[in-house]
């Protein structure tokens, strides 16, 4: 695979398209959207950046997930908004930590590995048990939550999601390709609603979808080459 790590014209086209799309909507409306525009480029770098395996992917999503959780928040998406502020921000810290261990010295990129069919199973029972059970919680009174089923699946499969991707498991693209599907839908929805910020939300996870494709290709391509290197 030639120029597995360097950015070729796809990554420009996913980090271009989403700067420019998320600029469109204020040109259009008259009212720039600070938060909505540097969540949504800060978003993307960090997706790129991890689809390519390089660590400074962490430094653009501790800004994009420390936004989302005030953007989701005022959007009444509160599980998402819990998921971002006590788990995804923190696991940032905690995969930048585990990359720098795990690091090819040669290429600069982590080292990647397939999950067992063990861990797997194990993962897909969790996530079984807990979706329906956390869409129950939600959608209770005292939460009021304005998507609970949705809201409810894209937070346990990120939690798994994001499990993965700091131990550099490649099916973790898998998850976040349906994890974005979702989240197209569930923004889709709070923009037909009007919610503040979700256009640009929506456009956001639709480039976010394209790159976890692009991902799963990238890092099954990178665990044939990390496979004769032994786990740190």
């Amino acid at each position: 695979m030639n120029n597995t790590h360097s950015l070729n014209w796809f990554d420009w086209f996913l980090i271009i398209g989403t700067t420019v799309v998320s600029i469109l909507p204020s040109l259009l409306g008259g009212e720039w959207d600070t938060l909505g525009f540097i969540t949504a480029v800060t978003g993307i770098l960090n997706l790129v950046l991890c689809a390519k395996g390089y660590i400074w992917n962490y430094f653009f999503g501790i800004i994009y997930n420390a936004i989302y959780v005030y953007i989701s928040w005022k959007s009444r998406l509160y599980a998402d908004s819990a998921l971002y502020l006590l788990y995804y921000l923190p696991m940032q810290f905690i995969g930048w930590i585990n990359w720098a261990k795990n690091q090819n010295q040669e290429s600069g990129v982590v080292n990647v590995v397939h999950l067992t069919r063990k861990a797997a199973l194990i993962l897909l029972a969790v996530s079984a048990v807990l979706i329906p059970a956390f869409a129950w919680l939600l959608s209770q009174p005292f939460i009021g939550d304005s998507q609970p089923w949705l809201d409810a699946t894209t937070t346990v499969v990120s939690i798994v999601a994001m499990y993965m991707m700091v131990k550099a498991f490649a099916e973790q693209w898998i998850l976040w390709i349906l994890i974005d599907g979702v989240q197209v839908v569930k923004w889709t929805i709070a923009t037909v609603r009007g919610e503040e910020h979700a256009a640009l939300m929506l456009v956001m996870f639709a480039f976010f979808l394209a790159n976890a494709i692009y991902g799963l290709i990238q890092w099954n391509g990178l665990a044939k080459q990390a496979s004769a290197q032994p786990r740190p």
